[in-house]
């Protein structure tokens, strides 16, 4: 069900970039685990101010994107292995393309350089992402990262994984994104993020991937 945008040969990654110290990989873990188990509640949305001028927050808790081009979320992706969904609605369409993974830092500027270029906008700050195809109303997109293992970024459709839906690393400080479809005259393909684990439609595929912690709070 779609193909993956980004296709680096999928060999293994020098042990300097893909290696934890033993203290500080302890410490992440200990850390995050300390705030799952405390309950601490954890609220994110979507960044209007890192995402495409086209894209536009549909709701109060701030987690829904509607419109189109590329859209960025408020937390970075800092946990050794995680994992969010993303609920889409099609609008009406019988069906719709999305992408998704992640993607570096964004700002305006970045968007006008994008809008006098020749390049096709679904090529800009995709490079970490996906695309899933043929995705009907309410499908659920799940996405599994574990940063030190290959792939990197694994996608999961309704439950399912799909072969082929992953991205083998990616690097910086990334966050968790979305690309909308211009479709239609209203544009009214949506998506929501979803990202704590009472929101979860169908949940990670193992114990090991944990709800996306804000940066401050493992600090």
């Amino acid at each position: 069900m779609g193909q993956c945008c980004c296709s680096p040969c999928k060999r293994l990654l020098p042990s300097s970039m893909i290696e934890f110290s033993g203290t500080a990989a302890a410490e992440a873990i200990m850390n995050e685990e300390s705030l799952l188990e405390n309950n601490i509640p954890q609220v994110h949305s979507i960044n209007p101010e890192m995402s495409a001028p086209s894209i536009r927050v549909a709701n109060d808790l701030g987690n829904e994107v509607k419109g189109y081009g590329l859209a960025l979320t408020d937390v970075s992706v800092e946990q050794e292995s995680c994992y969010w969904e993303w609920r889409v609605r099609t609008g009406g369409n019988p069906t719709v393309t999305v992408m998704v993974g992640v993607s570096n830092r964004r700002n305006s500027k970045f968007y006008e350089i994008l809008a006098s270029s020749s390049v096709p906008p679904e090529q800009h700050g995709t490079k970490f992402m996906c695309t899933a195809s043929d995705l009907k109303d309410g499908d659920v997109i799940g996405i599994v990262v574990q940063q030190s293992e290959l792939p990197m970024i694994q996608l999961y459709v309704n439950g399912e994984i799909e072969d082929g839906l992953q991205v083998t690393r990616f690097r910086g400080t990334v966050y968790p994104s979305i690309y909308l479809p211009q479709k239609g005259s209203n544009n009214d393909v949506s998506a929501t993020f979803l990202y704590r684990e009472e929101q979860y439609v169908h949940g990670p595929p193992g114990p090991q991937f944990h709800p996306l912690i804000a940066e401050r709070s493992l600090m």
